[in-house]
């Protein structure tokens, strides 16, 4: 089997998409429909309509596709995607790798009227985050004025970009400040708060740096206007536990009254209480499930997950197409070998209130790749939210 690079389906990317809800009332339950615009590692965001029915068998449909170009699979490999929170027709976005012919990622700007870039600018790796430099850019932050994508090298540190210019002004490392982490890690994510007067730094402890991890996320709660100055002001920070050696912290939403922060953790998602960071909700993901991306409804009351998930050829696998994209949970009695499964990317709806998934998951890579003939795996992205 390959991984998709640069032939990535479309459908394998809205697993991972930014998505734009609008909440509409019917007679026999309460449903959404919105646009997803998809960061994806072929250098493109894939563009989706999709209606969300929390009271259907399966409750995430997805409808037309289309893409947006930044560049391609070596140059703009993309985790992120930040759509300004005023100007909704302008989309930030931060790349996963660094483009072989400048040797540094890039950082930039889409106009979505016209799928045009409208900025786009090389961000050179700091000489403190060049120890270890596979994965770059994936969670990111805004204020008005500001873009702060966030880097997963070490030293992790965070960026600090006009929105206005794309112009670096500070490259933030948290070692040596109050909040240091104080520990070995792996990776750092992150995101504002609604207000756009915090930022949420997500940190995944580990034995050493960019090590075997120990199960700790460590949330630190940053002052978001002193980072825009570069500087940083601790406002608070907890301890969430989680699995030694499967617990992997990846990007993180709040729900749009500011109450609770959906954060994606590999084998759980968790909901946390916004004012003091503790995890109301732990909710394991299936076995044969890894959580990436959580996002809330624009009500607050449903989280949408991307799940990694591991379909088994001798089940579900072949059966998926665009007109059959609803998953049974599978179940594999054993350790599974390399020819026993196909990694798809999965959507899944979360009932906070009722603290469980509902319903089927959605498959949006499978339905793609068995059309295409395509025997590969599928490896989601970052997401992002934008409400109207």
């Amino acid at each position: 089997m390959r991984i998709i690079s640069k032939k990535t389906c479309l459908y394998a990317l809205v697993a991972a998409g930014v998505l734009t809800l609008g909440a509409v009332q019917s007679a026999s339950a309460e449903t959404y429909t919105g646009t997803l615009y998809v960061a994806g590692m072929g250098g493109h965001f894939a563009k989706a309509d999709v209606q969300i029915d929390p009271g259907a068998v399966t409750p995430i449909h997805l409808k037309a596709l289309d893409k947006v170009d930044i560049g391609d699979a070596t140059s703009h490999p993309t985790h992120d995607a930040r759509i300004d929170f005023k100007n909704r027709d302008l989309m930030f976005w931060s790349t996963y790798k660094a483009d072989p012919a400048t040797k540094a990622p890039h950082v930039g700007a889409t106009d979505l009227k016209t799928g045009q870039k409208v900025m786009d600018v090389a961000a050179p790796i700091p000489e403190q985050g060049q120890k270890d430099t596979k994965s770059l850019y994936c969670a990111s932050g805004q204020t008005e004025n500001f873009f702060f994508p966030i880097a997963m090298t070490s030293k992790g540190y965070i960026d600090v970009f006009q929105k206005s210019d794309m112009k670096r002004v500070a490259s933030v490392f948290l070692e040596g400040t109050e909040a240091d982490p104080g520990v070995p890690y792996k990776f750092y994510h992150g995101v504002n708060s609604p207000d756009m007067t915090k930022m949420l730094i997500t940190v995944n402890e580990a034995e050493t740096d960019h090590g075997k991890l120990v199960g700790k996320l460590h949330l630190i709660l940053l002052d978001a206007r002193e980072l825009e100055k570069g500087n940083v002001k601790l406002i608070k920070r907890s301890v969430v536990p989680g699995n030694p050696g499967k617990t992997t912290n990846f990007r993180s939403t709040y729900s749009p009254d500011g109450k609770k922060i959906s954060i994606s953790g590999g084998d759980t998602l968790y909901i946390v209480d916004a004012e003091t960071l503790t995890a109301d909700i732990a909710q394991p993901m299936g076995k044969l499930e890894e959580v990436h991306d959580a996002l809330f409804t624009p009500d607050n009351k449903y989280v949408i997950a991307t799940s990694r998930t591991k379909t088994l050829t001798a089940g579900n696998a072949p059966k998926i197409s665009r007109e059959n994209f609803g998953c049974t949970e599978e179940t594999a009695p054993a350790e599974l070998g390399n020819d026993d499964f196909l990694m798809d990317g999965q959507v899944k709806l979360y009932d906070v209130s009722a603290k469980k998934f509902i319903g089927q998951s959605t498959s949006t890579c499978l339905a793609c790749h068995n059309e295409e003939g395509l025997d590969a795996h599928a490896v989601l992205c970052g997401l992002d939210a934008n409400f109207q």
